[in-house]
């Protein structure tokens, strides 16, 4: 959380009854203090539904507060309110375990801070219920392992992949549909000198390419070392015609599948 410098009241109230402007013109002269400061919560990591219940939240019990983008600007005098809600919305997005439900334990030892907290993240958004217990281990419902096991397969999948291209949208389908191409042109003639010299530049490039937006860690290192193999097999002498024919034309149909 930053602190921001003070600057004019953006919450004026119009239409009020005498109250109303009573209250209004006791926070206006909080909120001008030029004594006080603003509180700016950085929110950008939230889900959009999840800043979408804070801000019902902050309108609904009347907290005065302002966006600019994914940041919450607050007055100081009302940090107390809007720590509360955030501490609601949190718990709401992160439901606790049930106590008579049977539970499973993934050993974090090994794991950094960072992606630990990652982890959390991401189990926060898709609503699953976890802790991490007193040796720093998740903890999670037995109903839900096979979703973590995904979870935590994608991010380590991700963490490998650190200092690898970033190709998104046309660029990275562009470089699926020619590795389609090539792969489909190899199982029908493994001579194809053309098909060959594509198959292995587009392959060598996949294979350094991160998992792009859309697609799965796991299935796309999967995909990279098709790749990587057709490759190799297309440079080494002893590789049999047979053999590639059959990898070309399993990649081309797991290309086919995603692009």
């Amino acid at each position: 959380m930053a602190i921001v410098p003070a600057f004019q009241n953006p919450f004026r109230r119009t239409g009020a009854t005498e109250e109303e402007a009573a209250d209004a013109a006791e926070e206006a002269a909080l909120v001008d203090d030029a004594e006080s400061e603003w509180l700016a919560y950085e929110l950008h990591e939230w889900a959009s539904q999840t800043r979408a219940m804070l801000a019902q939240l902050l309108i609904a019990d009347e907290v005065a507060h302002s966006w600019q983008g994914t940041t919450l600007l607050a007055h100081e005098s009302v940090e107390a309110a809007v720590d509360a809600l955030i501490e609601e919305v949190e718990a709401a997005e992160n439901p606790e375990l049930d106590p008579d439900e049977p539970k499973v334990a993934f050993e974090m030892a090994e794991w950094s801070g960072e992606l630990q907290a990652a982890l959390a993240d991401r189990l926060g958004h898709a609503s699953v219920p976890h802790l991490f217990d007193e040796d720093g281990d998740l903890v999670v419902h037995e109903t839900d392992e096979e979703q973590v096991e995904l979870v935590i397969e994608d991010l380590l999948a991700r963490a490998a992949e650190e200092g690898m291209e970033e190709l998104e949208g046309l660029a990275i389908n562009s470089l699926l549909s020619s590795m389609f191409e090539a792969a489909d042109r190899l199982r029908r003639d493994v001579h194809d000198g053309g098909a060959v010299l594509a198959a292995v530049e587009h392959a060598r490039r996949l294979a350094t390419v991160a998992t792009p937006f859309g697609f799965a860690a796991p299935s796309w290192s999967s995909l990279r070392e098709r790749c990587t193999d057709l490759a190799d097999m297309l440079e080494a002498d002893d590789s049999e015609d047979d053999d590639i024919r059959d990898h070309a034309a399993r990649l081309s149909d797991a290309l086919r599948r995603v692009i």
